[in-house]
């Protein structure tokens, strides 16, 4: 009778410890399954549309490299006005030409609905290993400065991974939605843009990262983080949100955020000291009427 119950006691235990064991690989699954459907948000795919998520729809692997539909060409600049910028309070002005290398993007300033033309895809092997089922894209020239700027690193010793880079109006949009679902508005604005108002529209901003403390200001303190904030604006790429600016630019400090501007506008930037906001508000600014 005790050789039985003992025999029976140790069922018990060997059926707990299954089930306490398939609960903690579910909720491995479920924390697995979170993460990368918010990394597809930060993708942009092509197969004549977005295939990253966008509204209702789900992440897509669609590998198909078609080409990328152009939207209908922006209306043309109107004459600069002196000094339009920052408009009164509670207005937005909106950016006549996305493609202008010095685009001033703002919470005060919006994309509207533009897209850029001359997308290309950036190689897979610059993409974190974990985000290579999709495709990231920028504008031609800044692919061009990135792929020499990642070759140099590469050379140094230096790994630089992309894990975000072009985002469509509607993708921007489903990413802060995302946010300001679980962090309220107030502070989803923060770190991130509201459609139409995030420099990852312009097709030429990108996020770095392949570290353990990737999207966090800790980020600037790793190799890759150091030595983008050293050599990054060689290459024309700037850092939009640097530590104690968020007074000025309405964003938290982040390390991992680079603006491609054209490299000899870096230059000029460089020898500014000004933050980027600051230095893009002094140059030429077109708005549509």
């Amino acid at each position: 009778m005790s050789g039985r119950r003992n025999k029976n006691i140790r069922k018990r235990r060997i059926w707990r410890a299954a089930i306490l064991f398939c609960a903690a690989f579910l909720a491995v699954l479920a924390f697995s399954c979170g993460y990368f459907y918010r990394d597809a948000l930060f993708a942009f795919g092509v197969n004549g549309a977005d295939t990253a998520p966008s509204g209702d729809e789900l992440p897509q692997t669609d590998t198909d490299t078609g080409p990328v539909e152009e939207p209908e060409p922006p209306d043309p600049p109107v004459q600069n006005q002196p000094s339009p910028y920052p408009p009164p309070p509670g207005q937005v002005l909106q950016i006549a030409d996305g493609n202008y290398l010095l685009a001033l993007v703002t919470k005060q300033t919006t994309l509207g609905q533009y897209a850029p033309t001359d997308l290309l895809q950036i190689p897979g092997e610059m993409i974190h290993p974990q985000q290579r089922q999709w495709q990231y894209f920028l504008r031609r020239e800044a692919v061009e400065q990135l792929l020499k700027m990642w070759e140099d690193a590469r050379v140094q010793g230096i790994t630089l991974q992309v894990i975000s880079a072009y985002r469509s109006y509607e993708v921007q949009g489903q990413l802060f939605r995302d946010y300001a679902s679980r962090h309220g508005e107030e502070e989803a604005n923060t770190f991130s843009a509201k459609p139409g108002y995030s420099e990852h529209q312009l097709g030429t901003a990108v996020d770095f990262g392949g570290t353990s403390v990737d999207k966090t200001p800790a980020f600037g303190e790793t190799t890759p983080g150091r030595w983008l904030a050293e050599n990054a604006c060689k290459y024309g790429f700037v850092m939009s949100y640097p530590p104690d600016s968020e007074a000025i630019t309405g964003y938290i400090y982040e390390p991992w955020h680079f603006r491609y501007i054209g490299v000899e506008n870096a230059r000029r930037w460089k020898q500014s000291g000004k933050v980027l906001c600051e230095f893009l508000a002094e140059q030429p600014q077109y708005w549509r009427e």
